[in-house]
């Protein structure tokens, strides 16, 4: 018959041992907690011509149960700017938009960094990287050079594969247009999937040049259309006009159209 005592140390070591069990599946989760997480790539490839400006947004989740204060993010280079929020509140989602201004870096590949501090003293790299290029002008004889003019590319860091897109045609010759006809012409885009794709923006370079575009979302093996035309009622000799395309996954697409006006 067991007595007072020896009872007493079994249900000690029960109680011990149930206290291990039950605590070791949260042990492992703690390995793994981040109070501040990034949703998506920390990396971002891009792109882009010389003289752009390129907008990447980050997404970060606050996991902890404090307000998360960002007093300031460092970058590696005078040509990176974070805009970020001062307080995320506990369990909530907020983003880090990093500015890279293509014109302060020289040709090439690169790679630029925002440092983001967390609560546990980590730092998280948010990073920029890939290929600027110099856009020559163009220059025809008797005409003003055509200088590029620079666009605003936004990207973000989400996960999963972008829709696969491809444009008909990204630039249409007129060729010579008799004024006042209107030079008109359409742009198509078909969806490859596998996501709806939406244009949020079309903005024509000029107040000469008028543009309308599908709306409403683009399915998986749709096409959308983004028309574009000139007013060529008191111009004459050589154009080229340029149309931004922004879709909705910060995708930045540049047509052009070219011509030349032979006066009324």
């Amino acid at each position: 018959m067991k007595t007072k005592q020896q009872f007493n140390q079994i249900l000690s070591v029960n109680l011990l041992l149930t206290f291990l069990f039950s605590t070791t599946p949260l042990l492992g989760q703690e390995k793994n907690y981040k109070p501040v997480e990034v949703l998506g790539k920390t990396i971002v490839e891009v792109n882009a011509n010389l003289g752009d400006m390129v907008e990447v947004v980050y997404l970060i989740r606050n996991n902890s149960l404090d307000d998360f204060h960002i007093a300031q993010i460092q970058t590696d280079c005078h040509c990176v700017e974070a805009i970020f929020a001062k307080l995320v509140p506990r369990n909530t989602i907020d983003s880090i938009v990093v500015v890279l201004n293509t014109n302060n870096i020289p040709p090439g590949t690169f790679t630029k960094k925002a440092y983001l501090e967390t609560p546990d003293d980590k730092v998280i790299e948010l990073i920029i990287q890939g290929n600027v290029k110099v856009v020559r002008p163009i220059v025809k004889p008797g005409t003003k050079p055509i200088i590029y003019k620079p666009i605003h590319i936004r990207l973000n860091n989400s996960e999963g594969p972008l829709s696969e897109v491809q444009w008909i045609k990204t630039n249409h010759d007129f060729g010579y247009v008799n004024a006042p006809e209107p030079a008109r012409t359409k742009f198509r885009i078909e969806n490859l999937g596998p996501k709806p794709i939406e244009f949020i923006l079309v903005e024509p370079g000029c107040s000469c040049t008028i543009s309308d575009f599908t709306k409403g979302e683009i399915l998986p093996g749709e096409f959308g259309e983004v028309t574009a035309a000139f007013t060529t009622k008191g111009a004459f000799g050589y154009f080229k006009k340029f149309i931004r395309v922004d879709l909705n996954d910060g995708r930045t697409y540049q047509l052009s159209i070219t011509g030349n006006v032979t006066p009324e």
